[in-house]
């Protein structure tokens, strides 16, 4: 779905939730891609997901003031920042500041990639770069593996992992949960905290409401929650509940 096709329809839930179809993607020359959330849907944020099975990489390394963050949903790919290169596997993380030179491609030419990309960008050019809190940061700084941390190897327990720490990256947070309890709600009952928040479903199901009005949603949907609106969301189902909230 391109970025000029979602709109918000206020009071009516199933305008903010992508439940995204592959027949309703974006086919290219290399792979597809779908849009989540489009520019004219989020004041400063889109999420799409990319998919690439022909050729290696998608563009050449590149910088912008935007700045950028990489969910790999299949791996393994390689990606690139500011000259340094490292290969990433199915939900590893990634991070690219404003103006650092960036790319993402397959690792080989045999297994297709698939990867969400979270940006912070507005309908007209970002005119300014967003800092990081540490000025010279490398590579390590931007990166992220939740496996390799003891509280989400367990994956009967549940966890939370925050993958882009907003202090770090100047107002921008990412966090991943697993929730295995049906009775656990996660919510923002305060209107005036700032930020608008993404919810991308990795695995399971849930049940979410936004400003009163209550939905359904699984794996590979999102929900748009605006600034000043207020949400929640249980897990159903007997299987474990796997999400990312993006708030910008």
């Amino acid at each position: 779905m391109s970025q000029d096709k979602r709109q918000i329809t206020p009071g009516n839930i199933e305008s903010y939730i992508d439940r995204f179809e592959l027949r309703t993607s974006d086919k290219h020359s290399n792979g597809w891609s779908h849009y989540y959330i489009p520019r004219n849907m989020g004041d400063t944020l889109t999420v799409k997901m990319s998919c690439v099975y022909i050729g290696k990489q998608t563009h050449a390394p590149h910088t912008h003031n935007e700045d950028e963050a990489f969910y790999i949903i299949k791996g393994p790919v390689i990606f690139h920042i500011n000259g340094e290169e490292r290969i990433f596997h199915t939900g590893d993380f990634v991070y690219t500041p404003s103006g650092s030179s960036h790319n993402i491609q397959r690792a080989n030419e045999t297994d297709t990639i698939k990867y969400l990309v979270l940006k912070r960008e507005t309908v007209k050019a970002v005119d300014r770069p967003y800092t990081v809190s540490k000025a010279d940061y490398t590579m390590d700084d931007c990166c992220f593996y939740p496996a390799r941390h003891a509280e989400w190897a367990d994956e009967k327990k549940e966890a939370r992992l925050v993958l882009l720490d907003k202090h770090f990256a100047d107002g921008f947070q990412v966090e991943i949960n697993r929730v295995t309890k049906n009775e656990k709600v996660f919510q923002n009952e305060n209107p005036r905290q700032p930020g608008q928040v993404a919810i991308y479903i990795i695995r399971g199901e849930a049940e979410v409401t936004l400003d009163g009005k209550t939905a359904q949603i699984e794996t590979d949907n999102t929900l748009y929650c605006p600034k000043g609106s207020v949400y929640r969301l249980k897990k159903r189902g007997n299987a474990s509940l796997t999400f990312l909230t993006i708030t910008t």
